[in-house]
């Protein structure tokens, strides 16, 4: 049977169709809030996004969320996990890390209405452990804590490209963001297979390396914490007896440009397979029916949250969506993202290299492998469909449901009024100058100067062309 996801684009022209108001309407519309008890504690998974990270969720996208968590009697928490060090500055290795990097972003009680927590713990090894028999890759999952103690959960994503699963969702949301950091290390496939075989370990070129002439050589060694790493007037070594695949040696090589320490292409697909399966893993720590799953598919980076910086959207903002179904969410998310046109730029520059046609897979070719392998795995292990039915939501524009969603249910006109009774604060100011209106002066003339010259020095001239077709 077809398992229905909500939507609502993101374009609006009232009150109604504001991205929060939508948002709530969905959560209803969906029956998300038939997942929350009165007294129930209630986890709302986010991603909270890297330091100097720009497209990511809003304090307030999240907090519509939260309020109506609270209007169905539910004790929520924002919360988001530690993470394994996936590049040489990340924000959000540790607890102390993770809320400053929260606070940085806004995630805080003032403006979220609830507490934010970190589910993992301090160092990020506080979790439960759950069998996965049905697993497509792994058979075991390290599930953060205070998503496998909460009552029920509101998976509320950021639906965005993804460098190694190719698209983050609301499978990528958990099955990355809701384990602890050895659930993390096991999904990344660390020890998965033998060195020989690059899945799971680093793959290693020493060829490409550029010794002691490369600036970050001391960095790549010193990341390594077992001293697995030599890099001498020789060239690279690497010890795989010493090496606990902590990744450090490949993000330090990754991020800095360089190709000694990388992934195999074979890789990336296992590792969307082991994602699923730990999503799977999160939604069985809760009783049936207890979880949604909502989406803001909006700032579309072909990259993930993770990365420190933001780059020119893969599409266009498509809106909110929300479902009971996690495979089925994310099935519609990634359709609609494929038929949307290319964004002006940034990656649409990698389409058009490609020949790109609308309907194809975006993210395929930004990042070299489809994203749909997820989605498979998680139909095999259990977690949902790929079967859906889309139903897109118009807000009705009426007074009550104009009021629904404001601060407050009273128009501030009728404030206004009740201000003027205790004091009329325009008549005390009066009398106003009055000024015929034939003895105004003239509105001046102006022109619009011809631009054509200025724009074809510009670099972006081509994004204006694209703007133009």
């Amino acid at each position: 049977m077809a398992a229905k996801v909500w939507w609502a684009d993101a374009s609006a022209g009232a009150w109604t169709e504001a991205l929060v108001c939508k948002a709530k309407d969905l959560f209803y519309e969906a029956g998300l809030n038939e997942c929350i008890s009165k007294g129930d504690s209630v986890a709302v998974k986010i991603h909270i996004g890297e330091w100097n990270r720009t497209r990511c969720l809003r304090p307030e996208l999240v907090a519509a969320i939260v309020e109506e968590v609270k209007a169905c009697g539910g004790r929520p928490f924002v919360c988001d996990t530690t993470t394994v060090v996936y590049h040489a500055y990340n924000s959000r290795l540790n607890g102390q890390l993770k809320l400053e990097n929260a606070a940085r972003h806004g995630f805080v009680e003032g403006a979220l209405g609830c507490p934010f927590v970190i589910a993992d713990g301090f160092s990020g090894d506080d979790d439960v452990r759950i069998e996965m028999p049905e697993g497509v890759v792994l058979k075991e999952a390290y599930v953060a804590a205070a998503l496998a103690q909460a009552d029920a959960m509101i998976n509320l994503a950021h639906a965005k490209g993804h460098p190694i699963t190719s698209f983050g969702g609301c499978i990528k949301n958990i099955g990355i963001g809701g384990q602890s950091k050895r659930g993390k290390y096991q999904e990344h496939l660390a020890k998965w297979g033998s060195p020989e075989d690059f899945i799971g370990w680093p793959a290693i070129y020493p060829d490409k390396c550029l010794g002691i002439n490369c600036d970050f050589h001391k960095q790549c060694m010193d990341g390594c914490h077992r001293g697995a790493i030599l890099i001498d007037e020789t060239g690279f070594h690497h010890d795989p007896e010493k090496c606990y695949l902590c990744y450090s040696c490949q993000v330090t090589c990754i991020f800095t440009g360089h190709e000694c320490v990388t992934f195999v292409g074979e890789y990336f697909p296992y590792s969307q397979m082991a994602m699923s399966d730990a999503a799977k893993a999160v939604l069985k720590t809760f009783e049936p029916g207890k979880v949604g799953h909502m989406a803001y598919c909006i700032d579309v980076d072909p990259n993930c949250d993770c990365i420190p910086w933001a780059t020119l959207p893969a599409a266009p903002d498509i809106g909110v969506f929300a479902s009971k179904d996690l495979v089925a969410i994310d099935t519609a998310i990634l359709d609609l993202i494929d038929a949307a046109p290319a964004y002006p730029g940034g990656a649409n520059k990698a389409l058009e290299a490609a020949g790109y046609k609308r309907g194809q897979e975006k993210f395929k070719i930004t990042q070299s492998t489809s994203p749909r392998y997820q989605l498979t795995a998680a139909v095999k292990n259990g977690a949902g469909t790929m079967d859906y039915e889309l139903i897109k939501y118009e807000p009705p524009l009426t007074a009550a449901h104009v009021a629904k969603w404001q601060i407050r249910t009273t128009p501030t006109t009728l404030i206004q009024r009740a201000m003027w009774e205790k004091k009329d604060f325009l008549k005390a100011v009066q009398p106003f100058q009055r000024v015929p209106f034939d003895k105004r002066p003239p509105l001046p003339e102006y022109e619009v100067p011809d631009r054509t010259p200025f724009l074809k020095k510009l670099p972006v001239k081509e994004w204006v062309e694209a703007l133009g077709k």
